[in-house]
């Protein structure tokens, strides 16, 4: 069963605790078999107040015209070790790579109020969190969005029976006159947690095309591209391409997670292992892949031999193009 969308209620201009709503809809006690779908506000800075406050819904800028645009999906692991200098590190990479849409998982509370306070964050982004309330009890997923893009909703998925409070956050984006865009980030369950993502991947695929639209969605999947589970993934979705796959020739297999390179990841991880874990797909008509590349998967410091690195996983940034006629 698909419970309808519900409207947010609107709150004052300001940082507000999660709602009732909220706080029922993730508790994941009660083993529910059917997604739920919410409205979520969108967050951008203000200036005079200095401080964040919901975006009116539906006061958007005009429409322009883009030629291309880039994303940017990074897993930036909620661990505490080393986390001030992985932090400066990762706010580095994202300043610089100018992406329109950034996502990012394993967001905590303490990393997104450290990112709140940036200001390149707050000239140039809406963001779709500003307190946690749409995280698990520990982390989650969060969606940046150029503020001169035209934004029609934000909405939630919440998994069902997912053990670990996981969720799909979408955004429709007019990218002009004629293109829309539906894009979403998840943190798929994570172990031996197989039919889980099925289930979780097939209610992405559903609700991202469930209207005309191209749709883009990126994260950390949790299942390597070297699987079985790969393949049995992409058979469910059809005419969905692995942006790496489509623009990489075989031989560069496009590690996120690599212990040959990544030493760090021992921290936690003692079994050697490379994998890529990271996605960024694309289901589209008219909009094409041009260029897609690793980001941070080089050492940012060595200490007594050790090496540390922005996060355990390496992130992913895209371009994409329309289709020329």
């Amino acid at each position: 069963m698909f419970v309808p969308k519900k409207k947010v209620e609107k709150k004052t201009k300001s940082i507000v605790p999660c709602s009732a709503l909220t706080r029922q809809l993730f508790n994941h006690t009660d083993n529910k078999n059917y997604e739920e779908e919410f409205a979520i506000p969108l967050w951008e800075y203000n200036n005079e107040r200095y401080t964040w406050s919901q975006k009116p819904h539906y006061q958007n800028k005009s429409t322009s015209h883009w030629k291309n645009f880039r994303v940017l999906t990074y897993n930036i692991w909620f661990s505490k070790n080393y986390q001030p200098m992985r932090f400066n590190s990762l706010c580095d990479i994202l300043n610089k790579s100018e992406a329109q849409i950034i996502s990012l998982q394993e967001m905590t509370k303490s990393i997104l109020k450290q990112l709140l306070t940036q200001p390149f964050v707050q000239e140039r982004y809406y963001i779709s969190d500003v307190d946690g309330h749409t995280f698990n009890s520990s982390y989650g997923v969060v969606l940046l969005i150029d503020n001169r893009l035209n934004i029609s909703n934000l909405n939630l998925i919440d998994f069902p029976q997912s053990i670990m409070g996981r969720h799909l956050i979408f955004a429709e984006i007019k990218l002009d006159q004629n293109e829309i865009l539906r894009i979403g980030t998840v943190h798929l369950e994570s172990l031996d947690n197989k039919q889980q993502r099925l289930c979780q991947l097939d209610i992405c695929r559903k609700v991202l095309t469930r209207s005309p639209s191209s749709c883009i969605l990126m994260g950390d999947f949790n299942f390597s591209a070297d699987d079985q589970e790969n393949t049995d993934q992409f058979n469910r979705l059809p005419q969905w391409i692995d942006v790496w796959t489509s623009l990489m020739n075989s031989h560069n297999h496009g590690f996120t997670f690599d212990t040959e390179t990544n030493f760090m990841i021992n921290l936690h991880h003692k079994m050697p292992k490379q994998a890529r874990y990271d996605r960024i797909i694309l289901h589209s008509q008219t909009i094409i892949p041009i260029q897609i590349q690793i980001l941070g998967n080089q050492p940012i410091a060595s200490q007594e031999q050790f090496q540390s690195f922005p996060s355990d996983h390496f992130g992913l940034t895209a371009v994409f193009q329309k289709k020329q006629k």
